[in-house]
């Protein structure tokens, strides 16, 4: 017989905060291509920046380092 194992409610919650923080920031790959030949070719400074922001977001997502980012200002 298998010993039940116990999960930790701050690993729980760690790991929804992480798994919505990924899915809310993740854009598949052929959207991100589509979104940087668009930002090359925008002309409008604020709309540059927003695409500069999905971008830069999705990125730091893709890398892990939004998460912390987010953890940070939710601790300091």
């Amino acid at each position: 017989m298998t010993q039940a194992t116990t999960i930790k409610e701050a690993d729980l919650i760690e790991s929804v905060a992480a798994a919505l923080q990924y899915i809310s920031y993740y854009h598949p790959a052929d959207y991100i291509s589509h979104l940087a030949r668009a930002y090359d070719r925008e002309q409008a400074p604020a709309a540059k920046d927003a695409m500069a922001q999905i971008l830069t977001n999705s990125y730091m997502s893709a890398t892990g380092k939004l998460y912390f980012l987010f953890l940070h200002q939710c601790l300091y």
